[in-house]
């Protein structure tokens, strides 16, 4: 993708992390036999993209009528703009894989016609750094939430995942979020759908059960990035609030980084003595 070398750099900048292959397990086979890494499961993807709608503030905080460094913002996107239905998942939803039933039958495993998966984020944070010359506002994302969820029919979402949001911001060319895979608030019953390709942690390779089970410095990373075809002409003017807004639509692209298997197994093998440590201590 044309975003591919953006996303390179921003990754190696973030501290050498590179992107790993991951599969779904919906728990359900919904078509005849495949490629797929089991049964009731996706083949193996690299990536997944995705369209969305945001829709964002920027508060005239230096109070000079202009959009302008040092100005804050307030962003939302996906279902809590396009709202939680049919309606919305139209515009925002994880729209296909890479690769994309390049294996051959069922690669998909049903993806699309059986089941959808979408995200949302509410007042995600930021401020202004400055302005391009065409006008364009960069700015610089804080810490947030993306939540992530899974529908079978557009009515009832499960929100198997969230995105704790360490990061990001707008570079005028494209924008980029940076987060880990967070559980600690999320739905009971498809915690289990996203899979590491070549990870795993205590016999499991669910993203639940390695963000579980091996504590600190596993933290599964997440990189985002998407164009933003936004001009300085699109901000609509609030002379009442001093505010300037501007909802706009999206596509990208995301991936899921996850620590090294023998990082794993160390600090797996770590838990397993401690434990057994515990258990002699309460004996003696």
């Amino acid at each position: 993708m044309k975003k591919s070398l953006l996303a390179m750099s921003v990754l190696l900048a973030a501290g050498g992390a590179s992107a790993d292959p991951f599969y779904l397990d919906i728990g359900t086979n919904y078509g005849p036999a495949g490629d797929q890494v089991c049964p009731t499961c996706t083949s193996m993807k690299d990536e997944f993209t995705f369209t969305y709608e945001s829709s964002t503030t920027i508060f005239d905080t230096v109070n000079d009528n202009a959009i302008g460094a040092g100005d804050l913002l307030s962003t939302d996107g996906g279902l809590a703009v396009g709202g939680f239905n049919l309606a919305g998942l139209g515009n925002n939803q994880v729209n296909g894989f890479n690769p994309n039933e390049a294996f051959g039958t069922n690669s998909n495993n049903g993806y699309g016609p059986n089941y959808l998966i979408s995200f949302s984020v509410s007042g995600l944070g930021g401020i202004v750094n400055g302005v391009t010359g065409s006008g364009v506002p960069t700015f610089t994302y804080g810490p947030g939430l993306l939540e992530m969820f899974v529908t079978f029919d557009g009515v009832t979402f499960n929100n198997f995942m969230d995105v704790e949001i360490t990061g990001g911001g707008a570079t005028g060319v494209s924008t980029i979020l940076l987060g880990k895979a967070d559980f600690t608030n999320v739905d009971a019953g498809y915690n289990d759908l996203i899979h590491s390709g070549g990870t795993t942690c205590l016999g499991s390779d669910s993203f639940f059960d390695i963000w579980t089970n091996c504590g600190t410095g596993t933290d599964i990373q997440f990189f985002a990035s998407f164009d933003t075809n936004i001009f300085v002409s699109d901000f609509t003017y609030d002379a009442v609030s001093d505010t300037f807004s501007l909802t706009s639509n999206h596509d990208g692209s995301a991936t899921f980084s996850v620590p090294e298997p023998g990082t794993l197994a160390l600090l797996g093998g770590s838990l397993i003595l401690m434990g057994g440590m515990a258990r002699r201590n309460k004996k003696a």
